[in-house]
């Protein structure tokens, strides 16, 4: 008798666990679509720079930003020392503090290693899914529902990085040498939507690009990228300040 008891209470928490985990990987299939290919033409790149599969894999599983590795790799391959490389990904993604932050302070009820490992894997994309929008229903706010959707990210990049390694070799030459480009394209195709909506963003890119063109007749790379990085962010808090009151 006991024993039917105990699996009648235990019938609806292992059948909302299962919905919290479906949930979770719902909500992971744009994070899927998305990462995917941008992973894909990483591990292709940094296998048409004559790194190792080991080493691409860690970078993908040690860092875990798009836009840093991408960054990262092309600063390597231009010669760049990688002190200036370590500034200048630490720069670009001292924002992770930020978000960091507000997720834990939004999701405190959480297990302290839960909100660890969530925080580690927490990347602008599902800091969104999980934050913004109609987020607030308890299924959304539960560590097996975001546990879920974060690990399904993660795996998905190395997975994604794991592809592009292997399959590098199968793909013509010429299209090989021609996914270079897709670095800068991802760059395009994230800015354009804010400066075409908003002209401060527009104004910080411009500002940003002149005071790097203008930095690397004195500077190297490497520094005159992190110098106009810091340069801009501030300008960024100076015009962003308010930016959203009506």
């Amino acid at each position: 008798m006991s024993t039917v008891l105990q699996q009648s209470n235990m019938s609806p928490v292992k059948s909302n666990r299962s919905k919290e985990m479906k949930d979770g990987f719902l909500a992971s299939v744009p994070l899927i679509i998305g990462y995917l290919p941008v992973a894909f033409t990483f591990g292709l790149i940094a296998k048409q720079a004559n790194i190792d599969l080991l080493n691409t894999l860690s970078f993908s599983t040690l860092v875990y930003a798009g836009a840093s590795q991408f960054m990262g790799l092309s600063m390597y391959l231009a010669g760049v020392s990688l002190i200036q490389i370590y500034i200048a990904t630490f720069i670009l993604n001292f924002r992770n503090f930020v978000m960091s932050l507000s997720f834990n302070n939004q999701f405190k009820s959480l297990p302290f290693w839960h909100r660890v490992y969530l925080s580690i894997t927490l990347t602008d994309e599902n800091f969104a899914v999980t934050t913004l929008g109609e987020n607030n229903h308890s299924i959304s706010r539960s560590s097996t529902y975001l546990i879920t959707l974060h690990t399904i990210a993660y795996s998905t990049w190395i997975f994604g990085t794991f592809l592009g390694v292997i399959f590098s070799n199968l793909i013509p030459q010429i299209i090989r040498d021609s996914m270079g480009i897709s670095l800068y394209a991802m760059f395009i195709g994230l800015l354009t939507p804010a400066v075409r909506s908003n002209w401060r963003a527009c104004l910080i890119v411009i500002t940003s690009m002149l005071l790097n063109f203008t930095f690397s007749f004195v500077l190297s790379k490497g520094w005159s990228l992190i110098l106009s990085s810091i340069l801009a962010s501030l300008l960024a808090i100076v015009l962003m300040r308010g930016g959203n009151k009506k």
